[in-house]
């Protein structure tokens, strides 16, 4: 069972909706790529597609692996913001996952060469809207506001 909402499983499978990839290098430098085909499996793990064999986020995702790194996912659409952290869980280079994927692919655009499809495991989510941010603060630091509020 996926820690994913179905609010948010709804939204990983809109293609309008903005979806960030951010990963770190071996050196903690992060990387971050903004992919609209970013989505989600029938198991609730998330799915990115690499296109390029030997892109900074591939050699990122295949160190995560190794070294157990999670990276992160920003996913927003309007007023609505979430982000999830999750472990590279393993990657698919050919079978019939690789090639259902290949397929779409090509649909969104026959000039892409798919490379690998990555599975992301999610472990963490936050409601990164900013209403849910500010409830947070206020729970978490009551004494901390703006001058100008406490003059009403």
């Amino acid at each position: 069972m996926s820690i994913l909402t179905e609010n948010i499983q709804v939204l990983l499978q809109d293609s309008e909706a903005a979806k960030v990839l951010a990963t770190v290098d071996n050196q903690g430098i992060p990387h971050i790529v903004s992919d609209n085909t970013i989505t989600i499996n029938d198991e609730g793990q998330i799915i990115y597609l690499e296109l390029i064999e030997t892109s900074r986020n591939s050699v990122n995702l295949v160190n995560s692996i190794w070294f157990k790194r999670k990276v992160a996912i920003h996913l927003s659409k309007g007023e609505e913001s979430y982000q999830i952290k999750g472990y590279p869980a393993y990657s698919i280079i050919c079978g019939p996952v690789f090639e259902h994927y290949y397929k779409l692919s090509l649909e969104r655009n026959p000039e892409f060469d798919l490379s690998t499809v990555w599975i992301i495991e999610p472990d963490e989510v936050i409601n990164d809207t900013y209403d849910a941010r500010k409830n947070k603060e206020r729970e978490e630091h009551p004494l901390i506001t703006h001058l100008d509020r406490l003059a009403k």
